[in-house]
């Protein structure tokens, strides 16, 4: 984490945050559509800052021709 900018670390913090609520829902039987988006929502941010900021495409799997 650390070459993470600011805003990838507020990404991760706010997804660890997301999940544990999630979690939290979960076990203090909440219904399933109350904690479960938050939980989805919460790991979907945790890989988010670990994306390649480029726009450019990395093919590298392929063989140059």
């Amino acid at each position: 984490m650390k070459n993470l900018s600011k805003v990838q670390k507020t990404i991760f913090v706010l997804g660890v945050l997301a999940t544990v609520a999630g979690l939290y829902g979960k076990f203090n039987a909440w219904e399933h559509n109350d904690y479960f988006p938050i939980f989805y929502v919460g790991l979907s941010f945790l890989w988010i800052p670990f994306l390649k900021s480029g726009r450019t495409c990395s093919l590298s799997y392929k063989k140059e021709a």
